[in-house]
């Protein structure tokens, strides 16, 4: 099996190896393939559907191609707009303020016991981008699953969640689809994907079940030949 020169592969990625029965063995899978000979060259596009990224990160340098903020609530976006071609991760955080008073007041996504107090940003999809593509061998932060694959940031995630109309409009465009008119947000309308994703993958949940839109949209990406991973727990 493949060993990387990424200091927390060996001190504590133990998920990418074979000796626990719950590990995935991506070290063996290294000597079958990386997903092309280089990031650069990689055919392999992964679309992380989550809070965005933080594009400074060093290992993420090179890993990334253009991806598309669909967070449709300027309160919880950050940025003082609603859907743009800009998916950094303005941050999730929680301030008592916004606990207390306007959209966020009166809603269980702060933390502590009662998810009443303020929070830092988790920084999610920059953690998940990581898992998934990480710059591998490169003596530096993580080793990414996948080698040399590259990700295409999806922003539907922000401050105290999100809303599935943001998910599914996220979901067709990574496709390489156009959204459906009943998820446009204000109108706007997203220029097709340039780059379209191969496989999406959705670290998200909800405690409610998928509706009719989930299902039809996963009828139609899947149809399209694009892998749909999702998350069934934590």
């Amino acid at each position: 099996a493949y060993a990387p020169n990424d200091p927390l592969f060996t001190a504590g990625q133990w998920y990418l190896k074979g000796a626990q029965p719950s590990a995935i063995r991506a070290d063996a899978a290294w000597d079958v393939t990386r997903g092309g000979v280089s990031p650069s060259t990689s055919p392999v596009i992964v679309a992380v559907l989550d809070t965005g990224v933080r594009f400074d990160h060093p290992d993420l340098a090179g890993k990334l191609v253009q991806g598309y903020d669909f967070v449709n609530l300027p309160a919880a976006a950050g940025d003082g707009d609603g859907w743009d071609a800009d998916a950094s991760d303005e941050g999730d955080f929680i301030t008592a303020a916004e606990l207390a008073s306007g959209p966020f007041s009166g809603h269980k996504c702060g933390g502590g016991t009662n998810e009443d107090q303020p929070t830092d940003s988790s920084w999610h999809g920059t953690r998940v981008a990581g898992m998934i593509a990480a710059n591998t061998d490169n003596g530096l932060g993580v080793a990414g699953t996948g080698f040399n694959i590259r990700v295409q940031p999806v922003r539907v995630l922000s401050k105290c969640g999100g809303f599935n109309s943001d998910v599914l409009a996220g979901m067709y465009w990574a496709a390489g689809l156009s959204p459906p008119p009943a998820l446009l947000a204000g109108g706007v309308i997203p220029p097709l994907n340039a780059t379209p994703a191969q496989i999406i993958n959705m670290s998200l949940g909800s405690s409610d079940a998928c509706d009719a839109m989930y299902a039809t949209a996963v009828s139609d990406i899947t149809a399209h030949g694009v892998l749909i991973v999702a998350s069934a727990g934590n």
